[in-house]
């Protein structure tokens, strides 16, 4: 099979080009700078917004992964989020279409439904999330990703293009576990967490109510994009060691959930191989929490708005569904907990 990766050395890409080259595959990388390590690929310079040469690059293929993207707000203006993200994927598509490429297995993210970088309070409307759910994308990353799932979509139609996109959550390799201490980190945030439960109820809703109102307080200000990350707004303004504000913030709209770059991997090479058509936006992740917490008790605290189950959430379950991707291409997470 001959497979050309778009951003084929970052943190995503890099284990899936070590995988095809393992597999024995003819893979080509692309990417915008001038070289990338070595990966066992050969590896050229292009931007996907640069359709001559791009088409360049996809004659011939029999299947296209594409990863080439700004992957948030805060290093990039909004524009140019949009452009590479939306018209770089538009260009990779079309591409394919006019050399008759009939696969397309791209990144999308979690955030296409609306949630970590936007300026709003994100309302869901029942959990686990599923691929039913409608989107509602307040910041322009997450619109891209909104919008590469459509383009997948027109290009399914248009021109028979099977595609899957997978709404990745927070990606992990062993090193970022390592740096990050992940392990050490979450267990504090377990104890914490435990600690808190044991106050009044009471004095858990006030403080809850107040973490929330200051967490919001600072999204309403698109305190996460480009310009205000130049400012240094984030630093200036969101209290300093403060765990509940922090789980407010970023935690319940991360879902405690995550995948290592193992899984990942194998989620592309299968949907590389899997027998299907049409386009397939694709929830991958790990089955349990990043938190083995009891989920329903997490729910409680973070979205006590949200009684509606579309499914039974037993134990340390995530909140975020992989049954689709179970059914459609067989993957199964391998690394369940970072605990």
């Amino acid at each position: 099979m001959r497979v050309l990766i778009t951003g084929g050395a970052g943190l995503v890409g890099s284990p899936v080009s070590r995988r095809i080259a393992e597999l024995g595959w003819d893979g080509r990388i692309i990417g915008i700078d001038a070289d990338c390590p070595p990966l066992g690929l050969p590896y050229a310079q292009c931007d996907i917004r640069d359709a001559a040469a791009l088409a360049r690059h996809v004659a011939g293929c029999d299947a296209i992964v594409h990863l080439a993207a700004i992957p948030s707000t805060r290093s990039h203006p909004n524009p140019e989020i949009f452009d590479v993200n939306v018209a770089g994927t538009y260009t990779v598509f079309e591409a394919a279409a006019c050399a008759g490429v009939k696969r397309i297995i791209q990144a999308s993210s979690i955030n296409a439904v609306g949630g970590f970088w936007g300026c709003d309070d994100r309302r869901y409307d029942y959990f686990p999330l599923d691929e039913d759910l409608p989107c509602h994308t307040t910041d322009v990353y997450s619109f891209s990703k909104q919008m590469v799932e459509d383009i997948a979509e027109y290009y399914w139609r248009r021109a028979g293009i099977s595609s899957v996109s997978f709404r990745l959550p927070a990606v992990l390799n062993d090193a970022i576990i390592a740096e990050r201490q992940m392990p050490q980190s979450l267990m504090r945030r377990r104890e914490q967490l435990e600690a808190f439960l044991r106050q009044p109820p009471r004095l858990r809703e006030a403080r809850l109510a107040a973490a929330r109102e200051r967490a919001q307080a600072l999204r309403t200000r698109h305190i996460m994009e480009f310009d205000a990350v130049q400012r240094g707004d984030f630093e200036r303004e969101a209290p300093p060691d403060d765990w509940l504000f922090a789980a407010c913030f970023y935690d319940r709209f991360n879902f405690w959930t995550f995948i290592h770059t193992d899984d990942s991997t194998q989620a592309f090479e299968k949907a590389l191989t899997a027998d299907y058509e049409g386009a397939h936006p694709l929830f991958v992740n790990s089955d349990r929490n990043s938190l083995r917490f009891d989920i329903e008790t997490l729910l409680r605290m973070f979205y006590p708005e949200v009684t509606k189950r579309v499914e039974a959430l037993p134990g340390d379950r995530s909140p975020v569904s992989i049954k689709r991707a179970r059914a459609l291409l067989g993957f199964e997470p391998r690394v369940r907990s970072l605990l």
